[in-house]
């Protein structure tokens, strides 16, 4: 018996950043993600999305969250994604990005990098309102070329019709 198992639809097959791959695929919603904190997260947002295209940020909890807490980033859109402002940025993510970003701009951390790739994956989710994930390295940070991870990103909003944050949880090898 031969069964085929349809787990995402590719946004963009892959990229090459630097020599390293950048993979990005759009979430298939029957599907749930097979990382352990990218599922638990994503079914969160399933429940907190109801009937909705996606839920609020006024709907997230992180006490109802706190195993994925740490490996949290939500970020806040900036002029319709011309930049993106962390409003939260988990310990866990501090320890093996080596920096803080919490308050700080996308822009700003990344200033003296190119934008590429990533920034490309938050306009995906502006765009579409629908969930991305990531695979990479963290070859965007220097000295941190050995970080590998999967990154969830699920678009927030108050109105089905514009994405105003992006929630992303890291599964990280």
């Amino acid at each position: 018996m031969h069964t085929t198992v349809q787990s995402v639809r590719t946004y963009l097959p892959e990229v090459t950043v630097d020599d390293q791959i950048y993979r990005r695929q759009e979430i298939n919603p029957d599907i749930p993600p097979a990382q352990p904190k990218a599922r638990l997260l994503y079914n969160y947002w399933l429940e907190k999305r109801g009937e909705r295209k996606f839920p609020s940020w006024h709907d997230i909890d992180l006490l109802d969250i706190w195993k994925v807490a740490s490996c949290l980033i939500v970020k806040d859109v900036i002029d319709d994604g011309a930049d993106f402002l962390n409003r939260y940025w988990g310990t866990q993510v501090a320890h093996r990005a080596g920096f803080d970003g919490t308050g700080k701009t996308h822009n700003e951390i990344y200033k003296n990098q190119p934008m590429g790739p990533q920034m490309d994956t938050y306009r995906a989710v502006l765009e579409t309102g629908r969930p991305y994930s990531v695979y990479r390295s963290s070859t965007f940070i220097a000295g941190r070329e050995f970080v590998v991870f999967h990154a969830l990103n699920l678009p927030l909003g108050d109105t089905d019709d514009k994405v105003d944050r992006i929630m992303i949880v890291i599964d990280y090898e």
